[in-house]
Order: structure tokens, then sequence, then C-alpha cells
């Protein structure tokens, strides 16, 4: 499963929903292929091993970590 599909079931199970019945479409917060490419391994070098890339999507807070986690949380609840 790439970065961007667990950030989509991750963030529709927070809301109860299939990922499809979002409102708010992934790459108006973040460019889905730039997300799952940036930790792939480089035709020329080896897999980035660290590194995040964080982001607001559909209310959320976003973490996308270079090992391929994804952390989901709602700022509200933050703290």
């Amino acid at each position: 499963m790439t970065l961007s599909q667990k950030v989509l079931e991750r963030v529709a199970e927070l809301e109860d929903a299939a990922p499809h019945e979002l409102e708010e479409p992934l790459f108006e917060a973040v460019d889905p292929d730039a997300l799952d490419q940036v930790f792939r391994t480089q035709p020329n070098g080896p897999r980035r091993a660290e590194g995040r890339v964080r982001f607001s999507y559909h209310g959320y807070e976003v973490v996308a970590y270079a090992d391929g986690r994804v952390s989901v949380q709602d700022p509200t609840r933050m703290n």
C-alpha cells in the first residue's frame, strides 16, 4: 500500500467513511504521486531511510514517515 493510500484509509477510518466518500481530494493537500515517490529507492542510490512529510488534510494533521508509517491526528485533540 502506498503512503497516499495509507493516508486515505486512515482518514476515512477516522471519519467512519470509505476513502472515495471523503469530500476533500487528497491532491488539494499534497501531491499524491510526489508523496508516494519521495521515500522510494532511487535508481542511482539507496532508499531514503529517514525523514517525514507533514501536512494538513481533511482537518487532520498528517505525518508520513520514510519507514512507511502514517500518523493522522485530530489537532483539536492534540496535547
